[in-house]
């Protein structure tokens, strides 16, 4: 792969994070949880509408710089031929995660533009939706991405075999724990970015692997 488009990204894998971590610092204050009644849902996104809408848009994008990010690192990965199966149910993964992405971002908008224009019960289903609704989706769309291409680099030695094994480790902590949100993927996401460019700065080099070069499209 050429050098400078591995420079990209290592670099758009923080950049996905940062976006991610600022859309939902945006808000303000976190908001009401799945128990809280229907006038302190209508009076927090009352208060907080912009904030609500500018999260919206900055997680759209979010989605799509790691839509693209999460492809050339598959093709980075399927660089080994063994790999190629694995880095692809790996991007499957991914896009049930940005589906989940999408999905939030949509019930954010959703409460902000409805929000003194529905019924209170409304906005308190949305509110439920919003907390709860995405929470499985993400959860497995991590646990599959980062067990799939962790079991790759694993078994390729691409990036570094104990790269694999933390993602590995991190894909059940998303799967056994997916109220946590997206940390475990955001977490490898910045360790790989790093590895990424510190391997292209130095010119390192992937260790020898028994299988041949793929011819990646």
């Amino acid at each position: 792969m050429d050098v400078r488009l591995k420079r990209w990204i290592g670099l758009a894998g923080p950049l996905f994070v940062i976006l991610v971590v600022v859309s939902g610092a945006v808000v303000g204050p976190m908001p009401p949880d799945s128990h809280a009644s229907s006038a302190q849902v209508v009076a927090f996104y009352s208060k907080h509408k912009s904030g609500v809408e500018v999260s919206a848009y900055l997680l759209e994008l979010a989605v799509f710089v790691g839509v693209i990010f999460f492809w050339y690192l598959r093709d980075l990965v399927a660089t080994v031929e063994g790999n190629r199966r694995l880095a692809t149910i790996g991007f499957a993964g991914v896009v049930i995660f940005a589906v989940s992405g999408g999905l939030s971002g949509s019930i954010k908008w959703a409460l902000a533009d409805a929000v003194n224009h529905v019924a209170p019960t409304t906005m308190q289903t949305l509110g439920v939706l919003q907390n709860d609704g995405s929470t499985f989706l993400s959860g497995v769309g991590q646990a599959v991405f980062l067990v799939a291409t962790g079991i790759a680099l694993i078994r390729s030695g691409v990036l570094g075999r104990w790269l694999g094994w933390v993602g590995v480790v991190f894909g059940g902590v998303a799967l056994a724990l997916p109220f946590i949100g997206p940390i475990p993927a955001g977490l490898w996401v910045l360790i790989a970015s790093i590895v990424i460019l510190v391997k292209e700065r130095g010119g390192a080099s992937s260790p020898d692997v028994p299988y041949s070069p793929a011819q990646t499209s």
